[in-house]
């Protein structure tokens, strides 16, 4: 997982291989998930010789670029919202399916209008946020569209899942 970090917001980037144990006939989904989540700054009492603690929270959206097989671009959706980092809705967007990189690139220059469709309360506080993660907005693009090209490469075996259905990397 890459960390992409503003002052009160963070972009992660991770390659997801994903077994829904609830429902294997779904088959395997294997792809990139990018999510905007909280920072919080530690704010326990230290000296000033101590370093500031940060907490990455859950996820407050969801971007899933997941495939059922290579470039199918078939199971592309995104969760708006995610109480207590679960994703609920779940929506599929023609655009998003069409251009993955390219509409990721579009919500990524919008985070703002992005999470005035998520539970967090008063997005536009997160507007300075926003506008660092814009700044950063090609990097993260580039390393989401390298990370869904490892990940369209011959599709390894899997040999073992948790029990969340991820692939265990060994």
């Amino acid at each position: 997982m890459r960390i992409y970090l503003a002052e009160r917001l963070a972009v992660t980037v991770e390659e997801l291989d994903f077994l829904n144990p609830n429902k294997p006939e779904d088959g395997r989904e294997r792809g990139v998930r990018l999510e905007v989540r909280l920072v919080e700054e530690d704010t326990r009492p230290a000296s000033i010789y101590a370093n500031c603690g940060l907490t990455i929270s859950r996820g407050l959206c969801r971007f899933d670029l997941l495939e059922s097989a290579p470039g199918a671009q078939d199971r592309m959706h995104w969760h708006p919202e995610m109480p207590n980092g679960e994703g609920r809705k779940r929506l599929v967007d023609e655009q998003l399916s069409a251009d993955p990189i390219g509409w990721v690139h579009n919500r990524l220059l919008d985070v703002v209008g992005t999470l005035e469709l998520s539970l967090l309360e008063d997005p536009a506080s997160y507007r300075p946020d926003a506008k660092a993660l814009a700044r950063v907005a090609d990097a993260i693009v580039a390393d989401t569209a390298a990370t869904l090209g490892r990940m369209r490469e011959p599709w390894p075996p899997v040999e073992e899942r948790d029990e969340r259905g991820m692939a265990v990397v060994r």
